[in-house]
């Protein structure tokens, strides 16, 4: 699939700010499924913007605006193109021998324990998680292939939780939202991974977009959020817990990190003496 993404996001202050910092998480990856075949970023007022990668991975675009302004603009215009038809291509390992090849993977690669180990405020320790929970709290069945497992707990993740857009914050407490039943895409992601990451799975967060025909009745097209699980003879596979599909080449991700925080689209600092309203983003997707 071939994809036109716009992205543009106004923030506005009642008052001019100054030495305005930002990053950007904006432009989306390449990898064995997705490359970028254009990528246009502006910013008003106009910037000089430099990039570099973070430890995750992503493409890490930043720029300062010195001069007092009531108002930044920024647009994201990108064209990429996904080719993963078909997640379940893949050759699993075997229920007793799926331990060892996570040992080994982890072994070789001990940057992966940062999505084993790592634990927040959106991703808090399971036993914190399951006294929130009045159902009970999926587990890890050794005889049977992981990616069922991961196939049951997305299933299981919509009886803890309800989508409502605005029920949270990106960055809520996962505990309060499961207490209150409501939650938004980006608490569905980060219930998967601190469920699988109690089974010793890695298991990371992604920020990107979706074809608006996956949308749901209601849901305005933005950025959305779901999990990755490091599946034994796969590699990384997308479960959106929000939807009950998994990510084929009808998502588009653009950064991932052990939870929300490392993937936010765009973050800043500033001087001045008002913190302005909430952002007005804009998105589009358009299959080209």
């Amino acid at each position: 699939m071939r994809y036109l993404i716009e992205h543009e996001t106004v923030l506005d202050y009642p008052e001019p700010i100054r030495e305005h910092h930002i990053e950007l998480r904006l432009v989306p990856r390449s990898d064995t499924y997705q490359q970028v075949i254009s990528c246009v970023l502006e910013t008003a007022p106009e910037a000089v913007l430099a990039s570099y990668r973070d430890y995750f991975g992503n493409r890490v675009d930043y720029f300062c605006v010195i001069p007092p302004h009531s108002q930044l603009t920024t647009r994201l215009r990108a064209e990429v193109e996904t080719t993963r038809h078909n997640p379940f291509d893949f050759k699993p390992v075997v229920p007793g021998e799926q331990q060892e090849w996570l040992r080994t993977t982890l072994k070789q690669e001990p940057r992966l324990y940062d999505f084993v180990l790592h634990r927040s405020v959106v991703t808090p320790d399971a036993m914190k998680l399951a006294e929130a929970i009045s159902c009970a709290f999926p587990r890890f069945n050794r005889d049977d292939t992981m990616v069922d497992r991961l196939l049951e707990l997305m299933q299981w993740i919509p009886t803890v939780l309800k989508y409502r857009s605005g029920a949270t914050g990106v960055h809520a407490d996962l505990v309060a939202a499961v207490r209150q039943g409501e939650g938004v895409c980006q608490d569905f992601a980060h219930l998967f991974i601190t469920v699988a990451r109690s089974w010793g799975v890695p298991a990371r967060y992604v920020m990107g977009y979706l074809d608006p025909g996956i949308l749901a009745e209601g849901e305005e097209l933005a950025t959305h959020a779901w999990a990755e699980a490091l599946v034994p003879g796969a590699g990384w596979i997308g479960f959106d817990a929000t939807h009950g599909l998994l990510a084929n080449d009808r998502y588009i991700a653009v950064a991932v990190g052990r939870d929300s925080y490392d993937a936010a689209p765009q973050r800043g600092s500033f001087k001045g003496d008002t913190a302005g309203g909430r952002p007005n983003v804009s998105v589009t997707v358009q299959e080209q």
